[in-house]
Order: structure tokens, then C-alpha cells, then sequence
């Protein structure tokens, strides 16, 4: 697969070494392309220039792009990245990263496709907090699991026992 990624930061470029890793053709398109941040292993291609000039994208090989991912750390490029790749060059998935939850809502409603690392690190640190909260049931609570207060008549009764209601 061909992967363009804009933004040579820790996150472009720790995916751009994975995705390389992993057998894919992968360019990273940056204003700076610092090498130490993709490693000795990347051994895809890196191209300096502006993410958001048509020419540059051109020249990096957009067209042939299966994935574009703009991880630049200005949320506003990026959204006008993936809204160029997508509009202009019709690469068929174009993801947007955003540090702003809000931004992030809001370009994910307006149909772009987002993520947002700030949000994702918040409910790791919930996660961490909630097992270290429930650590004595020896695991953590679910939050797509809702728990619900037995009526007192169903306490130490079997399930099959009881008349659930409509």
C-alpha cells in the first residue's frame, strides 16, 4: 500500500517507521523533514516542502496514494490536507489528526475522518485511574456495561427465576 503521511513529528514519523515496517511504500511530505524522528530502519522516501502546495503532494506521488494521513501539529492544516487529498486527488482514505477535541468534533460532523490523540490520552488516564479505583475487584469496570440496583425481592434468586418485565 502507498501511504503519504505530512508532518514528520513524533507521531508522522512513528507511523510512517511502522507502516514502513510492516512492507509499505510510505512518503512523508514535512516544511522539515528531521531524519532522527523516522530512524535508521525507515526506508521510505521523505520529501521537503509545504503539505498543503498541490506541486509538492504531486511530486511526493499523491495520485498514487491509498492513504494520506495529515499529522502536521496545526489542526487547521491538516483538516485542509485531507480535504485536498480527498477533493482534489480522491485518495480513498484520508485521515485528519487533531489536538483539539472540539476541532475534532466538528470536522468529524462536517464528514472528515479524525482522530484526536488529546482525547485518546484522556481516556487512557481514566482507564488508568478507574482500574487503580476498582484494583480490589481484581479488574476494572466496563463503561459500555451498565450496572442496574437488583429490586430486593430478585437478591440471591436464579435469573430464571425471575419474571423480567415487558
Amino acid at each position: 500500500m502507498y501511504v503519504m503521511i505530512i508532518g514528520c513529528g513524533r507521531l508522522g514519523a512513528g507511523l510512517a517507521r511502522v507502516l514502513s515496517s510492516q512492507g509499505n511504500d510510505v512518503v512523508v511530505v514535512s516544511e522539515q523533514v528531521d531524519t532522527k524522528w523516522l530512524g535508521p530502519d525507515f526506508d521510505g522516501v521523505t520529501v521537503e516542502g509545504d503539505p498543503l502546495d498541490r506541486e509538492v503532494l504531486e511530486s511526493a506521488g499523491i495520485r498514487k496514494a491509498g492513504v494520506f494521513v495529515a499529522a502536521t501539529s496545526e489542526d487547521v492544516t491538516n483538516a485542509m490536507a485531507v480535504q485536498i487529498a480527498r477533493e482534489v486527488f480522491k485518495v480513498p482514505l484520508a485521515l485528519a489528526r487533531m489536538t483539539d477535541p472540539a476541532r475534532e468534533r466538528f470536522y468529524r460532523e462536517m464528514g472528515l475522518e479524525t482522530v484526536c490523540p488529546t482525547s485518546t490520552g484522556i481516556n487512557q488516564i481514566l482507564d488508568a485511574l478507574q482500574r487503580r479505583a476498582f484494583s480490589a475487584l481484581g479488574a476494572y469496570l466496563d463503561p459500555d456495561v451498565a450496572g442496574i440496583m437488583l429490586p430486593a425481592d430478585w437478591e440471591g434468586r436464579k435469573l430464571g427465576s425471575v419474571a423480567l418485565p415487558e
